[in-house]
């Protein structure tokens, strides 16, 4: 059972909890994480959830997932991008870049700027069953073909327009 901090609508801690998966109370939410993760060749990392997942099974996404209670947003990228791929983010170019709002959860968007080896990975099987590098012309593609998971969309217009207001992200 994972316990997770709730917040009002400013993004402020309640001082609430909640089982996740049980229903979310009206005027409250949660944390969530996604991370952007690009190589210096400019290609983006990819993976796709297992076929046992509940929500969105063989799906393509970037990694993330959810604060547990008491964790800040940079805890919980460390942990979701150790637990995921099986190596840690490289700190230093590391950084938050925007927050959504949706309807019952806030989005921390973190971009890392990191090389590594996706054969090297250590993917988390009961959440991922592959991984790869991709352009952001296989991305949209994969999108219109229907292979991204849905919840995709609000966070990859706000990535690509970070990506293009910063040098192509050559700094964090």
């Amino acid at each position: 059972m994972e316990i997770i901090d709730l917040y009002d609508e400013n993004k402020e801690l309640t001082g609430e909890t909640l089982v996740r998966g049980e229903p979310m109370p009206q005027g409250r939410y949660k944390l969530s994480i996604h991370i952007w993760i690009m190589n210096s060749e400019g290609k983006v990392y990819i993976q796709k959830r297992a076929a046992e997942r509940k929500i969105f099974p063989n799906k393509w996404e970037n990694p993330g997932g959810g604060a547990t209670v008491g964790q800040t947003s940079e805890q919980s990228f460390v942990r979701e991008f150790e637990e995921e791929l099986g190596i840690s983010p490289d700190l230093k170019n590391s950084k938050l870049i925007l927050t959504i709002k949706r309807e019952k959860d806030f989005v921390d968007m973190w971009f890392v700027k990191q090389d590594f080896d996706i054969a090297k990975l250590k993917l988390q099987k009961e959440e991922v069953c592959a991984a790869k590098w991709a352009t952001f012309e296989d991305i949209k593609e994969m999108i219109e073909k229907g292979e991204f998971c849905p919840t995709i969309n609000q966070s990859l217009e706000p990535f690509l327009q970070y990506i293009s207001t910063h040098s192509q992200a050559k700094e964090c």
